[in-house]
């Protein structure tokens, strides 16, 4: 077996670059949402001259769909390695909201990309909407998995579990919307439970057999 090819210095310059490229489009397009977005104001947040943009993509829309997918795959793969670890499913509910919390709080601008993004304003062009939604299933899918199992298990009530992890997806992020209303930095209030702790308390008990919800509240008011 021939052995891997070391990439060149251009292939290492190049990577850079459109990392870098990246992580600016993301910044404003965040910032400014994609119609105020230019691709001048992409390459001062770079520290590049316009056209080395436009060496790498050729429209505004091109560098805005990678900067998406590109975050959403990380997003993706942070995701799966936390509910990998998982091995109950109140544990599995608990690294998603964790997960995709951390993420989003340590790129704001994003957060407010990808909201833009689930709401229309740029994936509603004929093909680009359908696979975004592909993309926001493979958020949920593997969620919804758990769910199932747990479900098989008689761990939790008979629910759906596609139902059951689109509402999970959507309070975590009615969740990270409201911690970004605070300024940077906020600390928690002393004496209360951390939210995403409050909030896997809340879903567990609306899942839990009989009894399961009494026992997961209790077991929150002791943590206060």
């Amino acid at each position: 077996m021939a052995p891997a090819l070391k990439p060149s210095k251009e292939d290492v310059l190049s990577a850079f670059r459109r990392s870098a490229l990246l992580e600016s489009a993301r910044q404003v397009f965040g910032e400014c949402g994609f119609e105020r977005a230019t691709m001048e104001r992409i390459a001062q947040e770079a520290g590049v001259a316009k056209g080395t943009v436009y060496l790498y993509y050729s429209s505004k829309q091109a560098i805005y769909d990678e900067a998406l997918n590109e975050g959403l795959a990380e997003l993706d793969q942070m995701t799966r390695a936390r509910l990998d670890e998982a091995s109950t499913l109140r544990d599995a509910v608990s690294a998603f909201i964790r997960a995709r919390s951390e993420y989003f709080l340590a790129r704001r601008e994003f957060f407010r990309m990808y909201v833009a993004a689930i709401s229309g304003h740029v994936t509603e062009q004929r093909g680009r909407a359908s696979e975004f939604q592909a993309l926001i299933d493979r958020q949920t899918r593997r969620l919804e998995a758990v769910i199932a199992r747990a479900v098989a298990r008689r761990e939790i009530r008979r629910v759906d579990p596609s139902a059951t992890a689109l509402a999970i997806f959507d309070l975590t992020r009615g969740l990270v919307a409201r911690r970004l209303m605070r300024p940077a930095g906020t600390p928690e209030v002393a004496g209360h439970p951390d939210e995403a702790d409050l909030l896997t308390e809340l879903i567990w008990s609306g899942l839990g057999r009989a009894g399961s919800a009494k026992t997961s509240m209790t077991s929150m008011k002791r943590k206060r």
